[in-house]
């Protein structure tokens, strides 16, 4: 799907909206319900992808930062949450579970994987999500090798973030990976 103009997207009804940001980001209900069904939100983001993809940044890591009365409770945010990260698929999964845009930016990882490539990248995935239910790892990879990407999972799994960190960093990554298949869009 190519991207419409951004006028378009805004005016357009919400099956059609929810094509477009499942172009952008990955399938999710919950991020759905916490933009495009969301009026406040989406009369803040007047202009274009980028504002509005900075928007959607905005509101996911207020949702990992929330506190208060006026909060969401911890058990619904991290519902949410997992919803939203575990969309993206794991680095490494076989082709048929990605989406177009996954299997574009994951192409270069996979050419010439060794068999300890495979088996690292595997176990740094279980190892992840033991530590983090619920979440997947999510990284804009941005044309890095699987070296590289395993010393960012291995960095990661061993940061002693909490669970609303790490979710606050795989949000932000959702987003660069966003703002990066709209680039891919408009050139």
């Amino acid at each position: 799907m190519s991207l419409p103009e951004f006028d378009v997207f805004k005016a357009a009804d919400t099956e059609f909206q929810t094509a477009v940001l499942e172009t952008l980001f990955e399938k999710s209900n919950s991020l759905i319900n916490l933009t495009l069904k969301d009026e406040r939100f989406m009369n803040t983001v007047e202009n274009s992808y980028f504002e509005f993809i900075e928007g959607v940044r905005g509101k996911l890591v207020q949702l990992c930062e929330a506190q208060g009365q006026q909060a969401p409770s911890e058990e619904s945010r991290r519902s949410d949450l997992s919803d939203i990260i575990a969309a993206h698929p794991k680095l490494g999964e076989p082709k048929q579970g990605l989406s177009v845009h996954s299997q574009n930016e994951q192409r270069n990882l996979g050419s010439g994987d060794t068999l300890e490539v495979q088996q690292a990248l595997k176990h740094l995935n279980e190892v992840y999500e033991q530590r983090y239910p619920g979440l997947r790892f999510v990284v804009f990879v941005n044309g890095r090798s699987r070296p590289e990407i395993i010393r960012v999972m291995e960095e990661r799994v061993n940061s002693g973030n909490s669970w609303l960190e790490e979710a606050g960093l795989a949000c932000n990554e959702m987003c660069d990976i966003a703002n990066d298949r709209v680039r891919k869009y408009v050139q």
